[in-house]
């Protein structure tokens, strides 16, 4: 009989992924500025549920995106979907991420990809 393994894992692999987007090669010299987090307020519940604001928290790189009002027009519709945005410093470049998702509810949207090349351009400009 094979060994047992001393801290067994209550499930296996899940079916649930993220779609992540890499920004690089970017100069952080504060990795603390280019965190932040979109979260949007909601109102309604369920098929009725709405986006009315997009909020942004982190340091100096959501200020700039929560400035953007162009930006927050563009993620209105991807919000309620999308969950939250996450924007995370690395060595030297910047991850860009939703929440997990579904392997039948997990595809790439064109348009959320434009929201995500702005992300972008304002990191880069943030670097400068």
């Amino acid at each position: 009989m094979g060994k047992q393994d001393p801290n067994p894992l209550p499930y296996g692999a899940l079916p649930y992924f993220q779609i992540h987007y890499l920004i690089e090669p970017v100069k952080i010299s504060n990795p603390s500025s280019y965190m932040a987090k979109c979260r949007a307020k909601t109102q309604g519940h369920f098929g009725n549920k709405r986006v009315i604001d997009i909020q942004w928290i982190g340091g100096r790189l959501a200020q700039t995106l929560a400035s953007d009002k162009e930006l927050t027009e563009m993620l209105k519709p991807f919000m309620i979907e999308e969950g939250e945005i996450s924007i995370d410093p690395q060595k030297d470049r910047v991850r860009v991420h939703s929440k997990w998702k579904r392997e039948d509810k997990l595809e790439f949207d064109p348009q959320f990809f434009h929201v995500v090349e702005r992300i972008a351009k304002t990191i880069k400009k943030l670097e400068s």
